[in-house]
């Protein structure tokens, strides 16, 4: 629930959010990410869907559509966006090294010389334990055909017991 709280809050922030070097320039964009969008986990890929309006307006529909993120470190990592659906939107597949607050934003070089800067991504640390399904069933199983196999065993000896006892009766 706190993850989704913090997309959220992403979301609704980063809808306009247009650096000030794009509007002076007059070459701005207003980048929407998709609702729903799964906050990222580090070492995981996240596929975040976003639509990129020229001045507000006009779908950007084609060229080269860059995400760039900066991790906590300042490292910076590209990622190239791909057309995805209607015209203007856009879908990138990222995977984030690492937890913690990154900023990032998006580039259409060969249109707008300027990048959209969205709020914050916080993203998540990598869970240390395995999903318990994979790791647990094989050992239930195990144990479940261990007992069925000693119930069959004791039973049979019972049988054997009462038969040979039922026989010397006279």
């Amino acid at each position: 629930m706190r993850r989704q709280l913090s997309l959220a809050s992403s979301i609704a922030s980063a809808a306009l959010m247009v650096s000030a070097g794009a509007a002076l320039a007059g070459g701005w964009a207003t980048v929407t990410l998709d609702p729903g969008t799964n906050e990222p986990t580090a070492g995981e890929p996240v596929t975040v869907g976003f639509t990129v309006l020229q001045h507000g307006k006009t779908p950007v529909g084609q060229g080269n559509v860059i995400v760039s993120a900066t991790g906590p470190d300042g490292q910076v990592y590209a990622f190239p966006a791909r057309p995805e659906g209607k015209p203007g939107h856009w879908v990138v597949e990222m995977t984030l090294p690492s937890a913690g607050t990154w900023s990032w934003a998006v580039t259409i070089p060969e249109q707008l010389e300027v990048e959209t800067h969205l709020a914050p991504l916080q993203v998540a640390r990598a869970s240390p334990i395995p999903p318990v399904g994979g790791a647990i069933l094989p050992i239930f199983l195990l144990v479940a055909a261990g007992l069925v196999l000693g119930t069959l065993f004791v039973l049979r000896g019972r049988m054997r017991t009462f038969a040979g006892r039922a026989l010397q009766r006279p």
